[in-house]
């Protein structure tokens, strides 16, 4: 089994009017979800699945028009919630033992949800499927934590609509899981994508 984490592409950086995440994408953010849908296409994907927040749900339907093939949403694919409450926090990662407001998750809750979203992927591992995670740049932390350990002092580099493809090889001598590739931005036309301030998703 092949599961594609795919980074939103790039979106308005202020959410809209009104309050809530709304932020939408930008016109290169669209045509950096197609050039990734055409990318993904050419790797026969099976199935999308996509983060419930709007930045990704927009760019997991221009993959899935790309690829002829259906979203499902996964709130578990969703950015880690940092409310209002949260914002003298350190960043996540470093926040484990602080007290956090309602509003704002623990790092290990978060790591708990991509925990469970990936088990539930690997229950029942088919080799032919190959899977498209919408999702958000802590997401992809979180899941190299599980994998391959990290702590709270190591982050990845993620891009807008860059992808990092793991490979599910259970009972593999070698280690069940395997990394093809990392930030990968098939960029329609060779600019650099545009990153927030320390890598926000």
């Amino acid at each position: 089994m092949h599961l594609y984490l795919m980074r939103h592409a790039q979106d308005r950086s202020r959410p809209a009017p009104g309050g809530g995440d709304r932020r939408r994408l930008t016109p290169t953010g669209r045509r950096q979800a197609a050039a990734a849908a055409r990318w993904l296409a050419r790797h026969e994907v099976t199935e999308i699945r996509t983060s419930c927040l709007p930045r990704a749900r927009e760019t997991a339907a221009v993959v899935a028009e790309g690829t002829r093939l259906a979203c499902h949403e996964d709130a578990r694919l969703d950015e880690i919630r940092t409310g209002p409450g949260g914002a003298g926090l350190p960043p996540p990662r470093e926040r484990r033992d602080a007290v956090h407001p309602p509003d704002t998750e623990a790092w290990p809750d978060f790591l708990g949800r991509v925990r469970d979203c990936v088990a539930d992927l690997c229950r029942r591992p088919d080799p032919g499927h190959r899977i498209v995670l919408v999702t958000h740049s802590g997401f992809f932390d979180a899941l190299h934590e599980l994998v391959a350990g990290g702590g709270d002092r190591m982050e990845l580099q993620v891009d807008h609509a860059a992808i990092t493809q793991w490979q599910y090889r259970p009972g593999c001598p070698a280690g069940a899981w395997l990394l093809h590739r990392h930030n990968h931005t098939p960029c329609p036309d060779g600019t650099v994508p545009a990153r927030g301030p320390g890598g926000a998703a």
